[in-house]
């Protein structure tokens, strides 16, 4: 068996090529396709973690200081990221989880997002493309937002720093972005400060030398700090060093005299308040200072020495509730079988620390040289923007925007300007100098140097070069200098850094740390233009023709442009030239802000309707920004036409659209009409004098159409019309029309009025003889009375004043409500009375107004009728009754009802009691058996008539002068037992049938005979004895020793 697989496995070794055994190396970008963003890590804040061994954290960040964010992202994959953004946002932590997004003071959520990191527009974007295999500004990039990096100032707490990227096309998504927990801490600082007190970095030469040291707080927090002991170390080449009180302080000695010395609480026990004690302490409040004086004196016996003042913390003391301040006692317990109780208490006291949170600022020092100290420095670095520059780049007046230290900057003409100044021992010693300017544009790797020892247009008054020092007899010497040089930024991000040299002479600076200053990765951005489009003219005003003006302003902004003439205008139009295909430039182009404005004429109807006008606006960077609106205009065209016979037509018509309007057919028609016109006011029958056959090519609906007239044109010695109508499908319309003439020429104008369409196709008939006017009637309405009643009903009736014309003349009438939303319609002069429901035509409250007009074909007759009633269906106000009683009434068979009135009783006209003899739970319920109360609130009622005893139920309601009527739930009840008597039947109705027979010879009394009726009740008491012993005689089992008689 072992054999056997020993040679399969040789079998198969044979066959395996041992290329296949060596180890193959996988990237993390192979088998992937395209770009790929990854962000590796975050640089900056870094990750808190927490010493295993100690529990110490590590990485924390200290509350209030300011944060920037670095971060490496790379492109792994195979092609280059030719567009790309990164976000960034912090959270709160929950359990070392993302929670929601944290915000800053303001309560602005702590989240950004830049996407313009990488992208083809070099004007916006730092980087236009991300190689494969490239990291993002060489593996640390500092997120930006709007140019400008990014700042935080954590409040104390636990927080995710979260980044992500969003490149288009990305291969693998999953490691685009990346988090870091990190823990901002609260922290305290002690400052220690060192200075000469000439302000000099270097002192030198011969004499006292005094210097200041300052002692401060400072912190995430607020604290004070008690009894702070620093060491002074003063040595070197010195004849002597006192203090300010003229202490001997050469060599090493301690002082721990800073703040303001006096009573304070050292200890407070954490349940007793009145166990306390106090001292006296040197204290210094919060961000509080306090300074300690010292001179020193230079040993000048020999050439040339060196001193120094130096001072460190060496302790200090915190008091508050600390942890160092835990107590641990065992007291009396009744709870504790021992009688004993172990207590732990914090209480506040005082803890002395050697170490603050800022090691930095614990320690300072300031040197001196006995010989003459050649010192000179670059104090300030700042970029000048906002000038205006000629042709050569050259400015010609003071920046705007002087002093700047951080981005973003404009990409434009600007000055980087540095302050220098005297910082040897010897003021007396002058020293020509100059500055040489290296700017470095870290996108395209380009630097370019200047060197400038002047500065005419900079940040403060023209400079004009000095030498540094001090020269009062000649003033060649000054002991502070300026030195700029114009520069044009472009878009980019760019390192400026500004060093100072001596120059003519044989003095070399003995200092070179304070000889450059430096701006880092600030960015130059273009900012984007921006315009609004407008239109002068009034929506709806413009008509094609000499009066078409169009006139487009275009707003224009641009930040980096204050004047806008750099600003490029592209406008686009109808009515541009095309040639051979090419559309040519409109007259409105051009650049400068003379170009803003474009003046049109819309001269024809390529112009008509509604075409959008647009204007493009370009930097001189080569970012751009457009801007369009759509304009409406009216065609405008007037059709003529004239018929054989000579009548001419001009239709003038301004409309929406872009074809022409032309008469189709305008021909004379050889019919002629014969027509009673009656109808349109004038009496009598009329002949035509003409008829023209009309049809425009296209008929405009009203909205499409903003003004029409029609001017038709005659030969007065031909025709004379009086009147003019359109006919189709013989309806006859009357046109409203002007008819005048000067000599043989007549004109006839008519009015189509406002917001109607082009009259359409039909036939004009010109009517000829003397137009005859029916007079409006002589009848009107009179007497009209408006009545309201119960349950909302309106009744209105009137009469008629002189002769109503049958068939000619109409009643108008209107009805309207208090909103004034009326009813119109025309009734028979027979109507005498109208009426409205209550149910479907009122509301309750509504006042309703009736107009009555008599009218006819040639107008109405000015007397008008009008009346009005105010509909009323329930009673108003909240009247009601309320503590009603019920009694028996004294000596009577009846009942009183009593109740107080309740509420508002303006509109209550009396009351009404109802009752029956069962209750009712809602108020609609309510019985019809009423006794009007009138206006009393109180009634009697007889008592009904019946047997046995039963309850009574009684509500009272309020009813108005229509006699509307409220309803409601019994208000009291009684009880009535009715006495126990037998009424004869005949008593009650003796015209019935039966008691009728009583008295008459066959059947009354004396006769000894039975009434029918008896003989009836007799006959079924029989039946019903014998039904009652037949059941009786039959109980028990079937045989009969299970009977039980019952007899």
């Amino acid at each position: 068996m072992i054999l056997a697989i020993l040679m399969l496995a040789s079998t198969s070794l044979v066959a395996m090529d041992w290329s296949e055994l060596e180890n193959n190396t996988i990237t993390e970008a192979d088998g992937r396709s395209g770009p790929d963003a990854k962000v590796t890590s975050i640089l900056s804040p870094r990750a808190t973690t927490t010493d295993s061994i100690t529990g110490e954290q590590i990485h924390t960040l200290q509350a209030g200081d300011t944060v920037n964010f670095e971060v490496y992202i790379e492109n792994v994959g195979d092609a280059d990221i030719e567009e790309m953004g990164v976000s960034l946002t912090v959270y709160l932590a929950e359990n070392g989880v993302r929670g929601m997004i944290a915000k800053d003071s303001a309560g602005n959520d702590l989240s950004w997002y830049n996407g313009d990191v990488v992208c083809d527009d070099s004007f916006v974007c730092p980087w236009s493309t991300l190689a494969s295999g490239a990291a993002l500004d060489y593996g640390k990039y500092t997120f930006a937002y709007q140019g400008a990096p990014v700042t935080w100032s954590p409040a104390t707490g636990d927080y995710v720093i979260v980044v992500e990227t969003n490149a288009i096309g990305d291969a693998d998504p999953g490691n685009d972005y990346a988090e870091n927990l990190v823990s901002v801490v609260d922290w305290t600082d002690v400052i220690v400060d060192l200075a000469w007190d000439s302000g000099k970095e270097i002192e030198g030469g011969a004499g006292d030398k005094a210097f200041t040291l300052t002692v401060e707080t400072g912190g995430s927090s607020s604290w004070s700090a008690r009894s702070i002991e620093l060491q002074l170390t003063v040595e070197g080449t010195l004849s002597s060093a006192t203090s300010g009180t003229g202490a001997d302080i050469m060599g090493s000695t301690t002082h721990a005299e800073f703040g303001t010395y006096g009573m304070t609480e050292t200890f407070r026990h954490e349940t007793d308040a009145n166990n306390t004690t106090s001292a006296n302490r040197y204290v210094i409040d919060f961000q509080t200072q306090s300074e300690w004086y010292g001179v020193v004196s230079p040993d000048t016996s020999g050439d040339s020495g060196e001193y120094s003042v130096s001072v460190t913390l060496v302790s200090y003391v915190v008091y508050g509730q600390l942890p160092d301040c835990e107590e641990t006692t065992t007291g009396n317990s009744s709870s504790q079988q021992n009688g004993s109780e172990e207590m732990t208490y914090i209480h506040f006291c005082e803890v002395t620390m050697y170490q603050d949170g800022d090691a930095a600022t614990s320690e300072d020092e300031i040197e001196g040289k006995v010989a003459t100290f050649h010192d000179i420095g670059v104090s300030t670095l700042v970029v000048n923007q906002g000038y205006v520059v000629d042709e050569n780049g050259d400015a010609m007046a003071a920046p705007t925007m002087p002093g700047i230290t951080q981005g973003p900057l404009n990409p434009a003409w600007s000055s980087v300007q540095a302050s220098v100044r005297h910082m040897g021992s010897d003021l007396m010693v002058t020293y020509d100098w100059e500055v040489t300017f290296d700017i470095e544009n870290t996108v395209t790797g380009v630097t370019e140097t200047k060197v400038a020892d002047s500065c005419t247009f900079g940040q403060g008054p023209a400079y004009t070069h000095l030498l540094l020092g001090d020269d009062p007899m000649n003033g060649s010497a000054f002991e502070v200098g300026e030195a700029c040089v114009m520069f044009e930024f472009t878009p980019g991000i760019y390192n400026i850094t500004a060093t100072v040299s001596m120059v003519g002479g044989d003095t070399t600076d003995m200092s070179a740390r304070n000889n450059d200053a430096s701006i880092y990765e600030i960015s130059a951005l273009n900012n984007r233009p921006s315009v609004s489009l407008t239109v002068q003219q009034d929506e709806g005003s413009i008509v094609i023709g000499p009066e078409g003006m169009i006139t487009l302003e275009a707003d224009a902004d641009d930040a980096d442009d204050d004047t806008g003439q750099n600003l490029n205008y592209v406008w686009t139009h109808p009515g541009m030239m095309d040639i051979n295909g090419t559309m040519q430039p409109s007259q409105c182009n051009g650049m400068g802000i003379a170009y803003s404005t474009c003046n049109l004429m819309a001269f024809d109807s390529e112009w008509a309707g509604v075409h959008t006008y647009s204007v493009t606006v370009t930097d001189e960077h080569g970012s751009s920004a457009m801007d369009f609106t759509n304009v409406f205009v009216w065609n405008q065209v007037v059709a003529t036409a004239t018929t054989a016979s000579g009548i001419g037509i001009e239709y003038n018509l301004t409309y929406d659209g872009v074809n022409d309007f032309t008469m189709l057919h305008w021909e004379d028609n050889p019919s002629s009409y014969t027509q009673d016109l009656t109808a349109f006011g004038y009496a009598g029958e009329y002949s035509s004098v003409a008829v023209i056959d009309y049809q425009p090519s296209t008929t405009y609906m009203p909205e499409d159409v903003d003004s029409q007239e029609i001017v038709m044109t005659y030969d007065t010695a031909s025709l004379e019309p009086t009147s003019v109508f359109w006919i189709s499908n013989g309806n006859w319309v009357q046109l409203d029309a002007t008819i005048t003439s000067a000599g043989s020429d007549g004109t006839i104008t008519v009015d189509l009025g406002e917001n109607s369409q082009v009259l359409p196709q039909g036939e004009i008939a010109l009517m000829g003889g003397e137009l005859q006017i029916i007079e409006a009637p002589d009848a009107h309405a009179t007497g009209l009375t408006v009545v309201a009643s119960k349950g909302g009903t309106i009744t209105a009736s009137w009469s008629y004043s002189g002769n109503t014309v049958p068939g000619a003349d109409w009643l108008a009438m209107e009805i309207c409500d208090s909103a004034d939303v009326c009813t119109n319609t025309q009734e028979n002069t027979t109507l005498v009375a109208h009426s409205m429901n209550g149910q479907t035509d009122t509301v309750h409250g509504e006042t309703y107004t009736y107009t009555l007009q008599v009218c006819n074909v040639g107008g109405c007759n000015p007397t008008i009728a009008t009346a009005s009633a105010t509909a009323d269906k329930m009673v108003d106000g909240d009247a009601s009754a309320t503590g009603m009683t019920v009694a028996n009434k004294a000596g009577a068979n009846a009942w009183t009802v009593s109740w107080t009135a309740d509420g508002d009783t303006s509109d209550v006209d009396g009351w009404m009691v109802c009752w029956t003899d069962y209750s009712w739970s809602t108020s609609g319920e309510m019985p019809d058996n009423c006794a009007d109360a009138g206006a009393e609130t109180s009634t009697d009622i007889n008592h009904p008539g019946g047997t046995g005893t039963k309850t009574y139920y009684f509500t009272a309601v309020p009813y108005d002068d229509k006699g509307n009527m409220d309803n409601a739930v019994p208000g009291t009840d009684i009880l009535l037992t009715h006495a126990s008597t037998v009424t004869d039947p005949c008593e009650e109705n003796p015209d019935s049938d039966e008691c009728a027979a009583i008295g008459d010879s066959g059947d009354g009394a004396d006769s000894g005979e039975v009434p029918t009726w008896t003989w009836g009740v007799i006959i079924g008491l029989v039946v019903v004895a014998f039904v009652v012993g037949a059941f009786i005689l039959s109980r028990g089992g079937d045989g009969d020793d299970g009977k039980d008689w019952d007899y």
